[in-house]
């Protein structure tokens, strides 16, 4: 089938949440499709990603956004009673250039991730359409703004609205909606109840994350992740603030890497505190995830799946993480990860994890066994595999409708 994807940014490398489900997602349509990819960027740098990419695609066209030109879109949106994330990516080069393509090529199948570039395919509505929507973006606008003060309370609370929305118009005219966790899928029946909802989990690449018995530096706990993006931000500094200390008391050599690209000023201004390294970005987070003894997700803002988490797994290191942070998973509690609200009770695992090495070995070989036998990309694409097979080749083109 020929099959245009459209997401967010250039999926490539597959260094964040959204790029790690887009990238595998596309190489391995691309391994029996013919896959044209459509996507914004995250700047003119971005660019620089799309050869890397075209090794997997039959073509990939971007159309970078400067971060100034979606604030400003934003603001106009926000007064104009329009979903803000929506309306800040209406690029029209991109509006142009899939329409173009479109004619030219008549793609038999088009698949989006992220409700927030459907509207690059809401015109084409005489092709099968999938909207992969991952998580359901209007409830992190609701924890957003659960954790804000007015003003940004009261905007956050409004994009839920909006959002919400705009993501059941996009569920009640696409062909197929699909989730990426259980939860997410309940969330859906009951936000968005009578459209049919598919399930295609995430997946971690057991291959390359993969320890090599590398020398452990003792009492180094670690967290990566992208350092612009709040969630992350809140997460660090909640545990520099409420658990480290206390973890600190116990063990005073423990110490925190805070591995991850564009780290904000909050962030950068951890490292101040003793035992805190905050490393900016690195060419690869596998080593300072094979030298630390455990993993830590401290997300009080988290929807779905967190891709850290698996990695973090799939390397063989025990996870402390929040409730949220271990709800997109199906491990259950105890077998390699261990999930906590309250500030005494993490640091009092984090603790018994660094102290107790038999434990902690016993939790590290769970940890490794539970990513392979859940988070298999292979295992888990075979659902993506079976919805894709169910529209086969289209007769239908853009611009005929249906006799």
């Amino acid at each position: 089938m020929r099959i245009f994807f459209v997401c967010r940014r250039v999926p490539f490398p597959s260094d964040r949440g959204d790029k790690i489900a887009t990238f595998s997602q596309i190489r391995h349509l691309s391994a029996e499709h013919e896959v044209h990819v459509f996507c914004l960027g995250d700047g003119l740098r971005d660019l620089d990603n799309i050869p890397g990419l075209e090794r997997y695609t039959k073509s990939v066209t971007a159309a970078p956004v400067r971060p100034l030109t979606i604030k400003l879109r934003a603001l106009k949106a926000l007064l104009a009673g329009r979903p803000i994330s929506v309306a800040a990516l209406n690029e029209k080069k991109l509006h142009a250039v899939i329409r173009q393509k479109f004619d030219e090529l008549h793609p038999d199948l088009i698949i989006v991730y992220s409700c927030n570039v459907a509207q690059f395919a809401e015109h084409f509505e005489y092709v099968p359409r999938i909207m992969l929507f991952g998580d359901l973006d209007s409830l992190k606008w609701r924890q957003y703004a659960a954790r804000s003060r007015w003003p940004l309370k009261w905007i956050y609370a409004i994009e839920e609205q909006r959002l919400l929305a705009y993501e059941r118009k996009i569920a009640r005219t696409f062909s197929r909606a699909v989730v990426h966790t259980d939860v997410e899928k309940r969330d859906f029946e009951r936000l968005i109840p009578g459209v049919p909802v598919s399930l295609v989990g995430n997946g971690v690449d057991l291959d390359y994350f993969c320890s090599r018995s590398e020398v452990k530096q003792p009492a180094t706990i670690v967290f990566t992740g992208v350092m612009d993006y709040r969630p992350n931000v809140d997460a660090v500094e909640w545990f520099c603030s409420e658990v480290l200390p206390v973890v600190q008391k116990e063990i005073p050599a423990a110490n925190f890497i805070i591995c991850g690209n564009r780290p904000v000023r909050a962030v950068r201004s951890l490292a101040k505190q003793r035992g805190v390294t905050v490393t900016g970005w690195v060419p690869d987070t596998r080593p300072y995830l094979a030298r630390s003894e455990i993993f830590v997700a401290p997300l009080r803002i988290a929807r779905g799946v967190q891709n850290k988490v698996l990695e973090a797994l799939a390397m063989g290191l025990p996870c402390v993480s929040s409730v949220a942070a271990g709800r997109g998973t199906v491990i259950p509690h105890g077998e390699g990860i261990l999930a906590t609200d309250d500030p005494e009770e993490f640091a009092q695992h984090v603790i018994r994890l660094l102290q107790d090495g038999r434990w902690r070995g016993e939790m590290a070989n769970q940890a490794r066994a539970a990513a392979e036998a859940s988070y298999c990309w292979e295992a888990q694409l075979a659902e993506l595999d079976r919805i894709v097979a169910t529209f086969g080749r289209q007769d239908i083109r853009q611009g005929a409708a249906p006799d």
